[in-house]
């Protein structure tokens, strides 16, 4: 009963590093970014993706260190460093590891906090893309971290562009995931997340209450690191390895992905256009969907090729989900795989706004699965969730 819904639906501070040395070479980007930044700011709302009249790609620097093992018959791995201030940082805490590890470096100028989302995402993936195409960076290594508000930015990115990134680390700072259902269905498959906060960081409840566990539920590949006495700071070298050994150590399931997934993968030396990217999805969801157990993911992908690709693939897409709803069985599918993944989804969302302390917007997320699913098993624990949730709020305001 629920089939047509679903188908219609669319460095400033520095904790204990060492080993700084020389500073890695400062570049310029050579020309825009190939990647959809449009896309990748979508999360931060309606008019996001605005820049400033005279935005020029070739005016950007930033910080570039090149492994010195670097040759260009293999693809390498990369950690691309986001400030929050309009320095390049980073550095001083992740040579001992690039150098050692044999990873490249960069970190964009003039893309801190004070800079509009918009233009901030833009300089971040035109340095990404500038440095793709110079070198053979491996998408399956590439790793987007930051801190504070760089790392509130690396959650963002790397989980709009899932297919791009291996892992993000973000340093003191989170941020959610938004966007087509695809896009969580991606993460699981490929992306690992290691959330880093300190001690006594003002920001380590929304790492260890919030997002951490919120993770897990939603059974993305995610570790939590509290690096004992530490503040609101980047955390020392040794702390940073163990969490890059981390993430490196999921490689061998993001090249299985890739192999199961070819539609969906990324060569190093490739950055399909829009219409190109939704033309792969729209392959790669109707590869899901010859597979029974999969035909909730064949339609998200269907789905997230049309915010993806645009009007190159929307009469194909709508002509393909018009032909799934004549299909009694694979509608039946449809309704009974979507509804056990929304359960999953927002279920997960309402407990983790709770645990943060955010019971009005716990609420909200409970009413989604009580309007969906009225009268069902379902619908009425969620009425059941959102009563007890007012009954704490109340409880609090009369405190």
């Amino acid at each position: 009963m629920f089939a047509t819904r679903w188908l219609m639906a669319a460095g400033l501070a520095l904790g204990g590093a060492s080993f700084a040395l020389a500073q890695p070479a400062e570049r310029k980007v050579a020309a825009p970014t190939r990647l959809d930044w449009e896309f990748a700011v979508q999360g931060f709302g309606a008019g996001a993706a605005k820049l400033p009249a005279g935005y020029d790609s070739t005016k950007q620097r930033y910080q570039l260190f090149v492994p010195k093992q670097y040759k260009a018959g293999q693809a390498w791995p990369l950690v691309l460093f986001i400030s929050a201030g309009d320095e390049a940082a980073g550095w001083s805490a992740w040579q001992k590891v690039c150098e050692t590890e044999g990873v490249f470096f960069c970190s964009p100028f003039a893309a801190g906090n004070n800079v509009a989302t918009g233009q901030r995402t833009r300089i971040i993936l035109d340095v990404l893309d500038d440095v793709r195409r110079a070198y053979r960076i491996d998408p399956d290594q590439t790793y987007l971290t930051g801190f504070s508000g760089g790392a509130r930015m690396s959650c963002a990115i790397a989980f709009a562009l899932p297919e791009y990134i291996g892992g993000v680390m973000p340093l003191c700072g989170t941020n959610p995931i938004s966007g087509p259902t695809y896009l969580r269905h991606r993460i699981a498959d490929r992306v690992s997340v290691a959330f880093v906060t300190g001690e006594k960081d003002f920001n380590r409840k929304e790492n260890e209450e919030y997002m951490a566990p919120w993770f897990k539920e939603l059974e993305i590949r995610s570790k939590l690191w509290v690096v004992p006495k530490l503040g609101h700071a980047i955390p020392s070298s040794d702390v940073l390895k163990e969490a890059y050994t981390w993430l490196k150590d999921d490689l061998p399931r993001r090249r299985a992905d890739a192999k199961a997934h070819p539609d969906l993968a990324i060569a190093s030396e490739e950055a399909p256009n829009k219409a190109e990217t939704g033309k792969r999805m729209v392959a790669a969801g109707q590869a899901e969907l010859k597979q029974p157990e999969r035909t909730w993911r064949g339609v998200a992908l269907l789905q997230g090729a049309l915010r993806r690709g645009g009007n190159p693939v929307a009469k194909q897409v709508g002509g393909l989900l018009e032909d799934l709803l004549k299909d009694e069985a694979v509608s039946n599918r449809i309704a009974e795989q979507g509804a056990k993944d929304e359960e999953l989804s927002v279920s997960a969302q309402a407990r983790a706004l709770e645990r943060f302390g955010q019971l009005g917007k716990a609420i909200e997320a409970w009413a989604i699965l009580a309007k969906n699913y009225e009268g069902s098993a379902l619908g009425k624990q969620a009425e059941t969730e959102i009563q007890r949730l007012r009954q704490a709020e109340k409880g609090k305001k009369e405190k």
